[in-house]
């Protein structure tokens, strides 16, 4: 069976044209510039099949030389949106590789058909490999989203590649771009197609990120990427349980930064803000990877700690405090900032049956008992 070219560059037309409109659509509900140079590709692409299929009205060299640059732009605005999409952006290297295979394009078109196809095929590889290399190096296991992305186009790219090597191998079977056939036509379709749906890939990616950013919102604090209250609640209760059933301690300490209220005062919100970040950012400098940090509300702060006794609770209140007292916060109008933290430690022992409401009133209330002993220090709950 033959394989109808004008067909097949139609469909990808109209395949092309939803993608965009669809990356259009995406874009409406999150800012997202890695979409918006994404969808650019997408434009490319669906002008290049354009270029490609306006031979029939055009004069040869404008269409071919058109559809391959803009192939090749594709490939590049692709490359750069994973870049981006990867926090990061596409090194120079990349853009003089697209000018030199763009000039390439030009410099190969007096060739025959085959040679030129096989030519073509091997430049967009060269187009393909660097955000394929990117997501291998950089998204592979940050972005598992990506992988789809990444395999959709290295098949595009072994489907060019077999092109190419089709057109050496059997220049015959390489007429004319938009004659029927079946080798040459089911590559070019393969490899599009590939293409096609990395670009479905690449929403889906987005959308994922969306809603992992979205879930961190609901159990994370925005200023200082502490968990937040609900989901601390919720995390000392399943810790509470897990100790219980496996004989182990489970500690709370309750941090309240002294005199905060002074600081934003004198200095604004902002002021406030920074210390707040500082000090979250240096209390966990003293954390073990088991052990949470969460932002209660306003300058209140909670340590979970798990198989953790009272002793070992005190030691790492005791870490936190001098870190926080050795603090200096720069970069203030008044020059530096200083800062003190108090510290009320509660401990569920080993074997015994507690609340995380009860555990927090008896860390709260220690707490107090260390602002009303002057503050700059730690207290120790009762046992039970």
């Amino acid at each position: 069976m033959l394989i109808h070219i004008p067909t097949v560059v139609v469909t990808l037309i109209l395949g092309y044209a939803m993608l965009a409109l669809q990356m259009s659509v995406a874009r409406k509900t999150q800012d997202s510039a890695p979409l918006r140079i994404w969808n650019w590709g997408n434009w490319a692409f669906l002008a290049a099949f354009l270029f490609l299929v306006s031979r029939l009205a055009v004069p040869l060299w404008v269409s071919t030389i058109g559809g391959n640059t803009l192939i090749l732009v594709g490939l590049a605005l692709y490359s750069q949106a994973i870049y981006l999409f990867l926090h990061g952006t596409a090194p120079r290297s990349m853009w003089i590789t697209l000018a030199v295979c763009c000039a390439a394009v030009v410099a190969l078109h007096p060739l025959d058909y085959a040679p030129r196809s096989s030519a073509y095929s091997l430049l967009q590889v060269l187009m393909l490999v660097p955000g394929v290399w990117h997501i291998i190096r950089h998204g592979w296991y940050k972005e598992p989203s990506l992988r789809m992305v990444a395999l959709t186009l290295g098949l595009c790219g072994l489907g060019l590649l077999w092109r190419a090597v089709q057109a050496l191998n059997d220049p015959f079977a390489f007429g004319d771009a938009l004659e029927p056939g079946r080798g040459p036509a089911l590559t070019f379709l393969v490899a599009f197609i590939c293409m096609l749906g990395s670009g479905f890939g690449f929403i889906l990616a987005a959308l994922e990120r969306s809603a992992n950013h979205m879930e961190n919102l609901a159990t994370h604090d925005g200023l200082t990427e502490c968990l937040n209250r609900s989901a601390a609640v919720a995390l000392l209760g399943n810790t509470l349980q897990r100790a219980q059933r496996t004989g182990e301690s489970t500690s709370l300490v309750m941090l309240d930064l002294d005199h905060f209220k002074s600081v934003n005062d004198k200095y604004g919100h902002r002021t406030g803000d920074e210390v707040l970040r500082k000090f979250a950012q240096t209390a966990r400098l003293r954390l073990r990877a088991s052990d949470v940090l969460a932002r209660m509300g306003g300058e209140e702060f909670a340590l979970i700690l798990p198989t953790t006794d009272a002793v070992g609770a005190v030691h790492v209140a005791e870490s936190v405090r001098a870190a926080i007292e050795a603090l200096v916060i720069n970069n203030l109008k008044d020059g530096t900032l200083s800062v003190t933290v108090s510290a009320g430690v509660a401990c569920a022992a080993a074997g015994a049956v507690t609340t995380p409401d009860l555990l927090y009133h008896r860390a709260d209330t220690a707490l107090y008992a260390a602002k009303a002993a002057g503050r700059n220090r730690i207290e120790l709950a009762a046992d039970l």
